[in-house]
């Protein structure tokens, strides 16, 4: 049975074709590019750990040490492929990023006695339900009286508010594996460390809120294992994926990227989707122009119905065709929201021709009214609720003939 994990759920989450490619598939990636954020992350974590580790023998390493031995990890790990997504930033921005945030954090923290350390990089692994949960935990802290804390060290870019991480699964899920290690713990901390802003975010979860997040965790595990489409979701994640080769909404962008200009115009995907799109663009210009006529459609009818009423006529001739202005008398009945519509409803209802009008479509119950079968009785209680007004409409005629008369 397959073992889960927090990144392995988050994976899924964001785009269940790269689930199956890395965790179903295992397809490797031999020269996959290593983002430098990831590559941050592990200088600065590196550097905690050894940090905390340490003190576990009573041995406290001061700034400067702990500053050459992130300076020694980053030139020994450093590897042209590194990806530098951000273009605006270089190499110099993120290593100075990362001892900032480790002096910042030594500072703010020594002599580090705020609680005792039980272990870094903590290896976990749990049941839920059925279900193997493993994860790491960066530092497992204990301050005694049955209370623990769960440390994470992020050098995101990105700070969250505090009801997003109130509702962050990663270590509410170590908390459940806490729980069921340590038999006293009574009260567990989940404690995020954003190293870039120095800024530190704790979170409670009780334990309706685990039982609540046991169940959503076994929900999406059998969502996953009873997939079989595993369809693609795009988003900004996209650009730091390594498999585009294989992922059927980036693979034809990757295979004409370097196409010189005329191979590029005329492979036969571009040269679809840029026909495509020009037949989309003829298109919407000609609905454009569609919408211009009709307005000023609508103006000349409105001119001819007051040129009709001024010179007390019903046609209007032209050169070949005539307009042919008609007014007929109409019944208007109240629509939904106005004024008598639910005594209306009401009425047709105790009269049994519900149904005749389709749940009470105007235009049907103007029509069945007119009808000479019809009920006239009830048709006269009907009108009652209707206005009658004057209809106008116009129609475009051709003249005939004198040998087609």
């Amino acid at each position: 049975m397959p073992v889960y994990s927090h990144s392995k759920l988050a994976t899924y989450e964001n785009c269940p074709r790269q689930y199956k490619l890395r965790h179903i598939d295992k397809i490797e990636i031999p020269e996959a590019p290593e983002g430098i954020e990831a590559f941050l992350g592990s200088r600065v974590h590196e550097t905690l750990e050894k940090l905390y580790k340490e003190l576990i023998l009573s041995k406290l390493n001061s700034l400067e040490d702990l500053l050459l031995y992130y300076n020694q990890q980053w030139d020994k790990n450093w590897h042209e492929n590194i990806l530098i997504a951000k273009k605006e930033y270089t190499k110099d921005n993120y290593w100075n990023a990362g001892r900032e945030s480790i002096t910042s954090y030594y500072n703010c923290y020594q002599p580090f006695n705020q609680s005792k350390t039980l272990a870094t990089e903590h290896l976990l692994t749990f049941k839920i339900g059925e279900y193997s949960i493993r994860g790491f935990i960066d530092r497992l802290g204990y301050q005694g009286n049955g209370t623990y804390e769960i440390h994470d060290y992020k050098t995101s870019g990105y700070l969250p508010t505090q009801d997003e991480m109130d509702s962050d699964r990663q270590l509410a899920l170590y908390q459940i594996g806490i729980k069921e290690r340590f038999k006293d713990a009574a009260d567990i901390r989940l404690i995020w460390h954003y190293l870039l802003f120095d800024r530190e975010i704790t979170s409670t979860r009780t334990d309706v809120q685990l039982e609540g997040l046991k169940k959503e965790i076994i929900a999406l595990i059998k969502s996953i294992e009873k997939d079989t489409a595993f369809e693609p979701r795009e988003s900004r994640l996209c650009n730091w994926c390594e498999y585009p080769a294989f992922c059927p909404a980036k693979r034809h962008e990757l295979k004409i990227k370097d196409l010189p200009s005329n191979d590029y115009l005329n492979e036969p995907g571009v040269s679809l989707v840029n026909k495509f799109a020009s037949v989309r663009a003829k298109l919407k210009e000609l609905k454009d122009q569609e919408a211009e006529l009709e307005a000023q459609l609508n103006l000349i009818k409105e001119a001819a119905i007051q040129y009709a009423r001024g010179n007390n006529i019903t046609n209007i001739s032209g050169s070949h065709f005539l307009l042919k202005v008609m007014v007929e008398k109409t019944l208007v009945f109240p629509h939904s929201g106005e004024d008598k519509r639910m005594e209306l409803e009401n009425f047709i209802k105790k009269a049994g021709i519900w149904d005749e009008v389709s749940g009470l479509s105007l235009t049907k119950l103007a029509k069945l009214i007119g009808n000479e079968g019809f009920d006239k009785k009830i048709g006269d209680q009907v009108k009652k609720f209707a206005e009658e007004v004057d209809e106008v409409s116009v129609k475009l005629l051709e003249k005939k003939n004198e040998e087609d008369r």
